[in-house]
């Protein structure tokens, strides 16, 4: 990166000199960008795309040609637009190092048709905020299902700085898109977007019976695979490249229990982290481990091989027993890179349009390799050949051809079509990326390893490379349909995406946080596009923490009452219409709702005659005050029975009164020693119906004193209270 400077625009240039100065920059920086692995070596200028050159899916087509097309369909931008284009690229990813330029050049292309439409023509200084607007009416009719016209249409935005900042603009303007996110839609959009984004049943339970089958294919050990593990953490398919073939690690959990976790490089800006298995998947990650053994362990040292002997030809029974730079007959040849067998055709022939007529239509081939197949084909006797006749008959057609074709020559061609560009790495280099080898890599198989057994092989290639088996292609496709269609599940696919989603809406009904379920799944964004809740889960989670309607935890109610924390009234009871949430009083036995911003306590303190009082179970000091006070009440009880028994007057009330209190007391003991409450439950208490204004009315006359204690019929009789009593023991 040192050796890359950014553009200065020079002041006294008007705009297209500058433009001009602008490109001269970018030609010279993008040979720069090999060095830094941002680029490969061989990327020239001059190139129609840079796909194969290290610059994923950059091909300069026009709006509307396609990059997978047939040549002959295909159409390029014109210069000098193309070379603009290609100028905003080398910006985007050799000087700024951003992996993805494919926004950029879907802008790009969509730009140049409005400007040709609004000004005749493709001069780029001519850009202004219409041309910019109406590039954005055909970005909505490009892009009219989703939010991709409103994000290129931000692409834009940063395009038409860079000009400004480069005073590329004959007139400079600002600009800002007139686009916006799409709205999430009505709640029928909205479930049939979660139909699209979630995994059905159907395709779950599939998956999950085949990985409980005894497979045999490594190409449906493979997919089933690398289900399991995108499942058993919130994963992307590119990152299953690099995933080491070590990756599990234990760690101590809190319990002290072991917690298993997975080494992983999480996508996008996340970068090298540590993820916990979900819970119940573990057994599953251990068997992947296994299935995967006998299919990557030799491929894992063959890649070892190929790395530690760069300069060797991969050995193998068919290559001819001769030196690295002794010459090869085309037999030989063809012997080496496994093409025998081919009927009616000569060997030379089919090393000529089997090998290099193929390398040939690589646009991006190393300078090596480009070197070699140069001196081969600059050899190559062009002519029909001359005739060899023997006992009259032709036998076969001679050739002058002078290049020497070596093993060290087609060692270098065997892996510049076999091996892949970032070799002996499984990903390209980014920025404080400490990338995986293939030789360490968990899926790394040899090319041509995984064939489909229902379709014809003839298109698998040779096993001389190594690649990633689980690649987003393969994968796509099998879980298009091809694997469970092949075991009978007809109509069922889904997408490794989805995945994903499935377990970020499941850490969200767990209860989450959006910051923990982000880290999680290797987001440094919040990615709460992939909570799929239903409006009734969302509307229950809403009920269950608003004041009027939540229902408090447990274990938080008996935290606070342990630590002396202030509680509310909805930590303790439901609110009801006109209730106002406050924070209510702690007594020495346990919790009181009454409110004393209304009036004073109108029970005096007589706690355990009061149906305000609730116990919380797991309070074990309340619990030891109760008791304490259940030991006073029996001994005032006792002292109340021997003086009613010395006929005392009054002293039968008053083993009334202290009776029930002494009853309620052990009564609250027992519950809360129950067993089968849970910590933190509350027991309340039951009312007697006196308080202070009661009785001052009673004894007015302004109500009935029957009244009240004929709500209290459901209580004991006290013969029957006495004879419990006498059983208490303190």
């Amino acid at each position: 990166m040192s050796s890359i400077f950014d553009f200065k625009p020079q002041s006294h240039l008007k705009a297209v000199a500058q433009l001009d100065a602008f490109i001269a920059w970018a030609k010279a920086t993008l040979p720069k960008g090999v060095p830094n692995k941002r680029v490969h070596a061989g990327i020239r200028w001059d190139m129609d795309s840079w796909h194969q050159s290290g610059i994923a899916g950059c091909a300069f087509t026009v709006h509307g040609s396609d990059r997978n097309t047939k040549a002959k369909d295909k159409e390029y931008m014109p210069p000098p637009f193309i070379d603009f284009a290609k100028a905003l690229i080398v910006y985007r990813r050799v000087f700024q190092g951003k992996k993805s330029t494919n926004n950029w050049l879907s802008v790009i292309k969509i730009l140049e048709v409005a400007l040709v439409e609004l000004s005749g023509t493709r001069d780029v200084t001519r850009i202004s905020a219409a041309i910019c607007n109406r590039a954005c009416e055909q970005l909505k009719r490009t892009y009219s299902n989703d939010n991709n016209a409103y994000i290129n249409s931000k692409s834009l935005e940063q395009i038409v700085q860079l000009m400004r900042d480069k005073e590329l603009l004959a007139q400079p303007f600002r600009w800002t898109s007139p686009l916006r996110r799409k709205h999430s839609g009505t709640l029928k959009e909205q479930r049939k977007n979660h139909d699209n984004k979630m995994p059905s049943r159907e395709s779950i339970r599939a998956l999950g019976e085949l990985f409980n089958n005894d497979l045999a294919s490594p190409l449906d050990i493979i997919t089933i695979s690398a289900c399991a593990l995108l499942l058993s953490q919130p994963s992307r398919i590119g990152e299953l490249a690099d995933v080491e073939r070590d990756c599990v690690v234990f760690k101590e959990d809190v319990d002290g229990g072991q917690r298993m976790f997975l080494r992983w490089y999480a996508e996008k800006g996340f970068g090298a982290t540590i993820k916990p298995v979900v819970t119940g998947m573990e057994s599953s990650v251990v068997y992947v481990m296994k299935l995967l053994a006998p299919i990557t362990d030799e491929a894992r040292k063959y890649a070892a091989w190929l790395e530690d002997h760069p300069d060797d030809y991969p050995p193998h029974e068919g290559v001819p027993l001769k030196d690295p730079d002794e010459p090869l007959s085309y037999d030989e040849a063809c012997s080496a890179l496994k093409m025998k067998g081919y009927v009616l055709k000569s060997p030379r022939k089919i090393f000529s349009t089997k090998f290099l007529d193929v390398l040939a239509k690589h646009q991006a081939l190393s300078p090596d390799a480009q070197a070699v197949l140069d001196e081969i084909r600059v050899g190559w006797d062009t002519s029909n050949g001359k005739r060899i006749y023997v006992n009259g008959k032709l036998n076969h057609y001679q050739f002058n051809d002078r290049a020497v074709i070596t093993l060290r020559k087609l060692n270098i061609l065997m892996r510049e079509k076999y091996l892949s560009k970032d070799f002996p790495y499984t990903s390209p280099a980014a920025d404080g990326k400490k990338r995986v080898k293939y030789r360490d890599a968990l899926f790394t198989v040899r090319t041509g390893s995984l064939p489909d057994e229902t379709k014809n092989f003839s298109g698998l290639q040779l096993d001389f490379g190594v690649e990633i088996a689980a690649n987003h292609s393969r994968m796509t496709a099998q879980l298009g349909g091809a694997i469970f269609e092949r075991h009978g599940y007809k109509g069922v696919k889904v997408k490794t995406h989805a995945f994903r989603h499935e377990l970020n809406t499941e850490m969200h009904r767990a209860g989450l946080s959006q910051l923990l379920i982000d880290a999680f799944s290797g987001r440094t964004t919040m990615g709460s596009v992939y909570n799929h809740e239903t409006v009734e889960e969302r509307t229950q989670r809403v009920a269950h923490y608003h004041p009027k309607t939540k229902h408090s935890n447990a274990a938080q109610r008996l935290e606070k009452v342990k630590t002396n924390q202030s509680l509310s009234l909805s930590d303790v009871r439901d609110l009801h219409e006109g209730d106002q949430d406050r924070v209510i009083h702690q007594t020495h036995v346990g919790i009181c709702i009454h409110n004393f911003g209304s009036e004073p306590c109108p029970k005096m303190g007589a706690c355990l005659s009061c149906g305000r009082l609730g116990c919380v179970k797991g309070d074990d000091v309340k619990l030891a005050n109760l008791k304490e006070e259940r030991e006073d009440l029996k001994r005032r009880y006792d002292k109340s029975l021997d003086a009613q028994s010395r006929d005392i007057f009054g002293a039968s009330e008053w083993v009334k009164k202290v009776g029930m209190d002494l009853y309620k007391c052990d009564a609250l003991i027992r519950t809360l020693e129950n067993p089968e409450l849970e910590n933190g439950d509350i027991v309340w208490n039951v009312d007697n119906g006196w308080t202070l204004t009661n009785n001052a009315a009673a004894m007015a006359g302004l109500i009935d004193a029957k009244d009240i204690e004929a709500k209290n019929e459901q209580l004991l009789s006290l013969d029957d209270m006495s004879a419990m009593l006498d059983e208490i023991e303190v």
